[in-house]
């Protein structure tokens, strides 16, 4: 491969080039998320029947909708749960089939057995369950002097409709806080003495909230709909009557008194001690970019429209954070690992441009890392990132073994092009050797099953495919390298031409030439002292 590279010089800095500008293009291109996409098909039915109690929600609802949804392909096991006016059903599927399709089939088989449902059982919800489910930040409300149902109905009607604006967001119902409700409160002695039933009072109010179409009448050139409008008003709500008792009729404010109230509230939120409401923002799809969609919260928080001035908003959970944080992680780690062994490479070495060509080993098998995580449909996550960060100590090992070989070549008196040719034909296979060991040792995360295989397929390919890149770079871009630019800086090897290039305008050897060879001798006796000791401790083993 060294022999390859050094033959076809252009056709390697071409492809080196490509790698670059794919790589760069890739980890813009790619979607940024807390961990990598998990197909794990699990599809949750939930079937509502208010009043109903656990053993007749069992019987009527549950048991008709598990035999029903046995007609689905695919499935792996089923797991219900029947509380008090809710039907909780699991249907998990086997790992190899598609999770939308399953979604759709459960659907439309919900659908298809609402005939043996109870009447008056809502419509199944059928919803998808998977990673993406998980809130990637959220957002809370609270402000002095406003009550948690004004908080509620601020964050359904006005802030919650403006997040949803933000690409790649979804925003579910707000948590906290009591939904606004009329409630009428009825005397049960005051109906019995008028012969009237709770059902009376539905009735009465049902037909009082409608609009109905009144017909149409023109006037001019124009026609104009007349429509009856009799809607609900709290205000005159008291004078709507039940029923007629002769020609007296029996009002809403003689058996009871209707009230502006709040429904009966199952969550609470503290921020700070303070009551609050909150919303969950989520995820539209696996190709959204948590970062993205978080800065855009942010972002349209500071702009929000129509709302109290005296509404405070925050956002007190972030998981950008975390993939931030890995990302800052993986790059500060990298350019430790760089830099110290550009610096190892300076000081034994003293050759600057064989530093240049082992720096181009990490950013080169990176971003191929990415290319090939791109084209497979991968994601930027903390797995895949966790995984570059244990190869980033190996992905300078091969140029580093390379390197170093061809210069013990040059050191021997070869020309550049021989010395880089044979230098690295000489230690391919061992570097091939140690590149495949250090791969065969994620293989059993292929024997993985379940969550765990997808979470640590991903940080295995990464470092697998890393690898391979550095193997890549050591045997084609380093042996050009030296085969153009790498020269001994060792007064006792330069030729007159480049003894010339390495001394500074008075003729002595530059700064550089001279650290190397006082480290270098000093290295040497150093070497030759644990030499001596080592021999005298091999015949004394006692």
């Amino acid at each position: 491969m060294s022999r390859f590279a050094i033959r076809t010089p252009y056709l390697i800095v071409v492809s080196c080039l490509i790698i670059l500008v794919l790589g760069v293009s890739s980890v813009v291109r790619m979607p940024v998320d807390m961990f990598p996409s998990m197909n794990v098909p699990v599809v949750v039915v939930a079937t509502f029947y208010s009043g109903m109690p656990p053993e007749q929600v069992e019987g009527n609802i549950t048991y008709h909708l598990e035999r029903f949804f046995t007609l689905a392909s695919g499935i792996d096991h089923i797991e219900s749960r029947s509380l008090n006016g809710v039907s909780i059903i699991r249907v998990y599927f086997q790992p190899d089939t598609n999770a939308d399709t399953d979604a759709a089939m459960i659907a439309n088989l919900a659908v298809s057995d609402m005939k043996d449902l109870p009447p008056g059982t809502f419509p199944p919800v059928v919803l998808k369950s998977d990673v993406s489910s998980l809130p990637v930040c959220l957002v809370t409300m609270n402000g002095d002097g406003m009550s948690e149902s004004a908080l509620k109905d601020i964050a359904q009607n006005f802030v919650r409709i403006q997040l949803a604006g933000v690409p790649g967001a979804s925003i579910p119902q707000p948590f906290g806080g009591p939904w606004r409700q009329i409630q009428f409160y009825v005397d049960p002695y005051k109906l019995e003495a008028r012969q009237l039933s709770p059902m009376d009072v539905v009735r009465a109010l049902n037909q009082s909230n409608l609009v109905l179409p009144a017909g149409g009448v023109k006037i001019g050139n124009l026609d104009h709909d007349i429509y009856s409008n009799a809607q609900f008003n709290l205000q005159d709500a008291a004078q709507y009557p039940i029923k007629m008792n002769g020609e007296n009729p029996v009002l809403m404010s003689d058996v009871g008194v209707l009230k502006d109230s709040d429904a009966l509230q199952y969550n609470v939120v503290h921020v700070n001690g303070q009551r609050s409401v909150y919303l969950s923002v989520l995820k539209q799809g696996g190709d959204s970019n948590t970062i993205a969609v978080v800065n855009g919260i942010r972002s349209m928080l500071k702009h929000l429209v129509d709302v109290p001035k005296t509404m405070r908003t925050a956002v007190v959970f972030d998981q950008s954070r975390f993939v931030k944080t890995a990302i800052e992680t993986l790059l500060h780690e990298g350019g430790i690992g760089l830099f110290l062994t550009c610096l190892m490479i300076l000081i034994f070495l003293g050759s600057m441009r064989a530093t240049i060509a082992v720096f181009f080993s990490i950013p080169l098998s990176v971003f191929a890392t990415f290319v090939v995580l791109q084209m497979t449909g991968s994601s930027v996550n903390s797995m895949v990132l966790g995984g570059l960060a244990l190869a980033l100590s190996r992905l300078i090992d091969n140029s580093v073994v390379v390197l170093e070989n061809i210069y013990r070549r040059l050191e021997m008196g070869e020309p550049q092009e021989i010395a880089a040719e044979n230098g690295g034909r000489e230690v391919a296979l061992p570097v091939l050797a140690a590149t495949l060991t250090t791969g065969f040792v994620f293989f059993p995360v292929t024997l993985l099953s379940g969550v765990s295989k997808f979470l640590f397929t991903a940080m295995a390919a990464s470092v697998v495919i890393a690898l391979a890149a550095s193997f890549f770079v050591a045997m084609t871009v380093v042996p050009l390298f030296c085969s153009r630019f790498l020269k001994l800086h060792n007064p006792e090897h330069l030729s007159e031409t480049d003894s010339a290039e390495a001394r500074t305008l008075t003729g002595r050897p530059g700064w550089a030439t001279r650290f190397n060879m006082v480290f270098n001798h000093h290295f040497e006796q150093m070497l030759a002292r644990y030499e001596a000791l080592v021999q005298r401790v091999l015949q004394r083993p006692g």
